[in-house]
């Protein structure tokens, strides 16, 4: 460990700092929560509260295809009426709290980076963001041209090349955004 973080991890590198006895007892590294909504709230809120106070030392974020990266000012409202709808949030608290520090997905990681956050985050990339981005409100309405996938693949690219673990995406029938209307990934 070297300022509160592994430093290195393998075999034969030297004398340790500090040995601890865990006889009889389960050394892990935290509880890693693979399906969280927290891409809004770690705009203002460093913590993921509640979850750090439950174990968890990771969280997933971008869920389901829902998240806020990317998002243009054109496209920011759409994106959190569908998350307000589909995770019963309040659209009231998510306009007022999320900081739109950022329009890319490489600018939303860097962003929730500066910021700090408690737990590790890992973050797929939201396919309904990028439907929004590309196709604007039709991103629900109707199957992408070509033009459109490719601008979608390579908004995707860049996520990847950010830190992306992958593309979030659902096709559950009840994923109905803002007004009823299925979202975009679905």
């Amino acid at each position: 460990m070297r300022d509160g973080r592994v430093a290195a991890i393998g075999r034969d590198l030297g004398r340790a700092s500090e040995t601890v006895n865990a006889d009889g007892r389960v050394l892990a590294p935290g509880v890693i929560d693979v399906h969280t909504h927290y891409d809004a709230q770690l705009t203002w809120d460093s913590t993921a509260s509640p979850s750090p106070a439950l174990g968890v030392t990771t969280v997933v974020i971008g869920n389901c295809g829902f998240g806020i990266a990317p998002a243009t000012p054109a496209t920011r409202d759409t994106l959190l009426k569908n998350l307000a709808e589909v995770e019963a949030m309040s659209l009231d608290a998510l306009r007022a709290g999320v900081d739109w520090q950022f329009d890319g997905f490489a600018e939303y990681l860097a962003f929730i980076e500066r910021r700090g956050v408690v737990p590790n985050v890992a973050s797929f990339c939201s396919h309904s963001a990028l439907r929004t981005v590309v196709m604007g409100d039709a991103g629900s309405e109707r199957a992408a041209t070509a033009d459109e996938l490719q601008r979608m693949l390579a908004l995707f690219d860049q996520a990847m090349a950010a830190g992306a673990i992958g593309l979030g995406s659902s096709t559950f029938e009840n994923h109905n955004g803002s007004g009823g209307i299925p979202v975009p990934c679905t």
